[in-house]
């Protein structure tokens, strides 16, 4: 569980790798390989997202469900995106 920090949807198309880390970076703050979960993929797998988001203050949860989750804080809806 976290706070939802950032979300960069302006993300530039068509560019190449240097371009989108270092549009990455300036967004973020951070270099793409020390951040992003699945650095380790091709930039093609990579550039093919068009939003990214930033989370802050992780913590471990355990046994809690995405449904307890919801009716605890009170949210009929189940969220349209889940990034695991």
């Amino acid at each position: 569980m976290g706070n939802l920090d950032r979300v960069w949807l302006a993300v530039p198309e068509d560019v190449g790798e240097k371009e989108l880390q270092d549009a990455f970076r300036s967004y973020f703050g951070a270099d793409w390989a020390e951040v992003l979960d699945v650095a380790d993929k091709s930039f093609t797998y990579n550039a093919a997202n068009n939003a990214y988001f930033a989370v802050r203050d992780l913590s471990p949860l355990q046994d809690l469900t995405l449904g307890q989750l919801l009716e605890k804080e009170g949210i009929g809806q189940p969220p349209n995106i889940i990034v695991s």
